[in-house]
């Protein structure tokens, strides 16, 4: 169905990335589901795919796609979302349901259409994200956001976080150069690396704008060790 999508269907798969990929996936399509698209178009750029959503008839830029992994989401969606043509899941009573659109373009769009639900089922995306929708983890999203923040208005490339006693140590790179470090209370460490490692990072990357500029931002180590657990993060400017 998509183009380029069927030279890798024979090839043996890395279990991991594929993981990754659907997790991926899966955040795309939730989030067209919240933000109350009507359509998600993926266009290939110089570096990455770029993800938008037409939402109350105008283009939003979302995530990207790094173009490495460009063509096994394309199979994926191929054999595990669109094997029958559409996607459909329910989430609170309402079936959303996921149409490829032929573009000639060399674009691939999905249109996303809504109805009630007849009888209600657990659909797979239903509990993916919820439980960080809440208002509690707005506090923990707040620090996240703050020590990423810091690194993209630096510069750095590199941020490692080690529990350490009662704080948790926080250590930014410059290629392979210390720079700077701050601490941050241990007590929301556990709540912290679970944002991290379940939401923002679930598949190993998550793309962030900042004044005009988009960053990837890999998950290079997420060790949950009882005495020191650590998160490493990488970044990597996509645009100039």
């Amino acid at each position: 169905m998509f183009s380029g999508s069927k030279r890798l269907m024979g090839l043996p798969s890395d279990d991991i990335e594929r993981k990754q990929c659907r997790e991926f996936i899966d955040r795309i399509l939730k989030d067209a589901v919240v933000s109350r698209a009507s359509e998600i178009l993926f266009r290939s750029e110089k570096d990455r795919v770029q993800v938008f959503y037409l939402i109350d008839g105008k283009y939003e830029k979302n995530l990207a796609v790094p173009q490495t992994l460009w063509e096994q989401i394309l199979s994926i969606f191929d054999t595990d979302y669109f094997e029958n043509g559409s996607y459909e899941f329910t989430e609170q009573d309402i079936a959303h349901t996921f149409n490829p659109i032929e573009d000639a373009g060399g674009v691939v769009r999905f249109r996303l259409s809504r109805k009630p639900a007849g009888n209600r089922s657990v659909g797979e995306l239903e509990d993916i994200f919820r439980v960080f929708e809440d208002e509690a983890w707005d506090g923990i999203k707040s620090i996240f956001l703050s020590v990423l923040n810091l690194a993209l208005e630096q510069g750095y490339d590199e941020i490692h976080m080690e529990l350490s006693g009662s704080v948790v140590q926080i250590t930014y790179f410059l290629s392979g150069e210390k720079k700077t470090s701050m601490i941050i209370s241990s007590d929301s460490y556990d709540a912290l690396a679970r944002l991290i490692g379940e939401n923002y990072l679930a598949f190993g990357f998550m793309t962030r704008e900042f004044r005009d500029k988009e960053y990837l931002v890999r998950l290079r180590e997420l060790n949950e060790d009882l005495v020191a657990p650590r998160i490493r993060l990488e970044i990597e400017q996509l645009s100039q």
